[in-house]
């Protein structure tokens, strides 16, 4: 007797790893005068995040271009570079950022994800005990139309797959906020869950 078998696991999880994106954004009339200030802010900031050891700094999109302001039709430039933050160390995260808001970084985006490694390790916890679940499904079918066990063939594991992190935000390029360094909160993130779901599949075979 061949027995089409399936068993699903599901597990909330505390996402763990806080990504920031932020963005250094200016408009100038000269180019040159304009990515030297991109150059010199991005520098320092680069500078800044890599001394905190626990964070990873990545650099991203670097844009300038050209564009004719509507109210007084005189062409102007305007170019920005992004910058990601990731740790799992949320206080140094959220210093760092308030550090670079005030030497005129942009938040873009704030958000935590479930870090890849916790992400794996739960789906390989998932799917053993998907599979003891399954392995048991099979026994108590065989059980139940009188075979003796049940060996599990062709057996297909599909996850939904590590909750994906947020893209960097190209928002910086369009605006930039201006505000008083010393009106301006620190950041705050709270951790929210992600769902992780496995399923297995298997045909099982029931011997008599």
């Amino acid at each position: 007797v061949i027995l089409n078998i399936s068993a699903t696991e599901r597990r909330e999880v505390e996402q763990d790893l806080l990504v920031a994106n932020l963005s250094y954004v200016v408009t100038d009339k000269s180019s040159n005068s304009l990515q030297n200030e991109i150059n010199t802010i991005m520098a320092r900031a680069i500078k800044a995040a890599k001394a905190v050891e626990e964070i990873k700094v990545s650099t991203g999109a670097y844009q300038v271009y050209e564009f004719t302001e509507p109210r007084t039709k005189e062409n102007k430039w305007r170019g920005s570079q992004s910058l990601t933050l990731k740790s799992k160390e949320a206080d140094k995260i959220l210093d760092l950022t308030s550090k670079l808001q005030d030497m005129g970084l942009t938040m873009n985006g704030l958000d935590y994800v479930l870090a890849p490694e916790t992400a794996i390790d739960i789906q390989d916890s998932l799917m053993e005990d998907a599979l003891k679940q399954l392995q048991e499904r099979a026994n108590r079918a065989a059980k139940a139309l009188g075979k003796s066990s049940a060996e599990l063939r062709d057996v297909n594991v599909n996850s939904s797959g590590i909750p994906y992190e947020p893209a960097a935000y190209n928002r910086g390029a369009m605006m930039k906020m201006e505000m008083a360094a010393d009106s301006m909160a620190a950041p705050v993130a709270a951790a929210g869950d992600s769902t992780i779901t496995l399923s297995v599949n298997a045909r099982a075979i029931l011997k008599p």
